[in-house]
This record gives structure tokens, sequence and C-alpha cells, in this order.
């Protein structure tokens, strides 16, 4: 029973490693999805910033046919600078991750680089049902299963306290007559020192450790249990969490449309002098913002499917 302990504490063992693996190569994947957000994130700010440029120009050019007002100016020199500031943040939040991934990787910051590159990918579509046998492959189950195993067979291992132990060698004490009447009469079993003894003076001490061992067992039992219903929130949780997100790129899709369409219209209206500035800036924050949402929502969407395979 011990070597049956030591087995399935070598697999739990066994089984934790991988868990670790498979930790990482998550936390892996999501900080690459992570960094490839912030790319998309600061080509958008980009071309956001480019676009303000020419707002600022633009009313500039307004203020000095005195069309517009210096108010009107130091508006759209406001939102240019902010947007500015936005892309230098982004640039450091893009910096951090890449250092984070050289780690991962086991490479020094300093000498690990990754070109920048919008994010493309799309996030795999859930699947509608996920057997319960499937979370059996999970190594955290796999290890806590194995760390019952353990518990049951140190039982076993306590149990066996209550026979007697003797040490059989090739001295001439325990050769001859000695031994034969070992095993034909039991009472000269305790005339053979007082080691054989022991069993019968501790036998309070060996149902206090066979006690101890079968409360360890009911704890790794419980451990076990715990193991097994986390897993099933876990993929309940990122199943929900992959579908609400799906719905919520697609409402936030046409937002993003609806915001576009609205930075045209009253751009247009200001070059005729139909609104103020103040309008426009309105608008094309809206739209930034929505972009920015849509973005870091496939982001969130990537990271979730991530959790759901791991």
């Amino acid at each position: 029973r011990s070597a049956e302990a030591g087995r399935a504490t070598a697999e739990a063992s066994s089984a934790d490693l991988e868990s670790v693996r498979l930790s990482l190569h998550a936390v892996l994947a999501q900080t690459y999805f992570s960094l490839r957000v912030a790319d998309t994130q600061a080509r958008l700010y980009e071309r956001t910033v480019a676009d303000f440029a020419r707002s600022l120009t633009m009313t500039q050019n307004r203020y000095a046919q005195g069309v517009d007002t210096r108010a009107d100016v130091a508006t759209a020199e406001t939102q240019l600078k902010a947007a500015q500031a936005q892309a230098i943040d982004l640039d450091l939040s893009r910096t951090q991750l890449e250092h984070a991934l050289a780690v991962l990787l086991g490479q020094a910051p300093a000498s690990f680089s990754l070109a920048p590159a919008d994010l493309t990918v799309q996030p795999p579509a859930a699947p509608a049902l996920i057997p319960s046998e499937q979370l059996e492959r999970r190594p955290d189950i796999a290890g806590a299963e194995r760390r019952l195993a353990a518990a049951s067979a140190q039982i076993g291992v306590a149990k066996g306290g209550y026979f007697p132990v003797i040490s059989l060698s090739g001295s001439a004490r325990y050769q001859g007559t000695a031994i034969q009447n070992l095993f034909s009469a039991p009472n000269e079993l305790w005339s053979l020192g007082s080691s054989a003894l022991a069993p019968l003076f501790n036998a309070g001490k060996v149902r206090a450790g066979v006690a101890s061992a079968r409360a360890a067992y009911e704890a790794s039992l419980g451990a076990y249990r715990q193991t097994v219903l986390t897993a099933f929130q876990e993929v309940e949780d990122n199943l929900a969490a992959s579908a609400s997100l799906a719905h919520e790129a697609a409402v936030q899709g046409e937002a993003l449309a609806a915001a576009r369409q609205a930075t045209t219209i009253t751009l247009n209206q200001y070059k005729t002098g139909t609104v103020s500035y103040l309008v426009v800036l309105i608008a094309q924050s809206a739209q930034l913002n929505a972009e920015r949402t849509a973005v870091e929502l496939l982001g969130r969407r990537l990271n979730a499917s991530v959790t759901l395979l791991k």
C-alpha cells in the first residue's frame, strides 16, 4: 500500500506539472492577443490623430476667415493632443506586453521583439455541448483524483501498524526451532524480543494513525469534489461569456456603424456652417470610443476562448 500511495503521489505530481504547463500556454496566448489588441488600437489612434490634425487645420483656416471662434480652434487642438497622449500610453502598454511575452518564452526582454500587426483572427465558435467526461482530461482533476487514491492507500499503510514488525535475518537467534515455533506456537511470538510486543502496547496509537489517515482521505475527497465543481463552473462561465460577448460584439458593430455615419454627417454640416465644431467633436469622440470598444471586445472574446479551451 505504501508503494501504491507513492505511485499515486508521483502521478499527481505529474498532473500538477501538466497543469502548470497548460496555464502557461493559456497565459502566453492571452498575452499575445492583448499585445495584438494594443497594436490594433495603435493603428486606430494613428488614423484618429491624422483625422484630428486635419480637423484642427480646417478649424484654424475657418478661424482665419472669421467663420469659427478661437474657442473652436482650442477645442480642436485639445482633441488632437488628447488623442496623441493616448497613443503614447498605448505604446507603453504594448512595450510591456512584449516584455511579458519574452519572459514567458524564456528570453530576455531586451533581445525579443515582435513586429506590430493588427488583430485579424476571429474567435472560434463555442461548442453547443461539452460532455462532462471531457473534463476528466483536465490535469487539475486528474491530480486531485490521484491524491485521493494516495490518501486511500495511506489508510492501508496505517492499518499495517496492527501487525507485529519482526526483523528476520541470518543470525542464530532466528534460526532453528525458534523460527519454526514462530508460526506453530503463537505464544512463543512474544518471547522473541521487545519489538514484537510493541503492537500490543501501541494499539491505541495505531488506531489513532488509522483515524488520521481516514480523516486525510476525507479531506482529499472534499478537495477532489471541489476541484470537479470548480471545473464545471469554469466551463459554464466561459461558455456563457463566449455567447454573451459574441452578442455584445454584434450590437457594438451596429453602434460603430452608426457612430461613423454620425461623424460623416456632422462633419459635412460643419463644413457648410450649419453646426458648430462642438457637435463634430462629440461625434468624433463617440466614434473613437466605439472603435476602441469594438477592438477590446474582440480581444475579450479571444481571451474567453482561450480560457474555455484551457
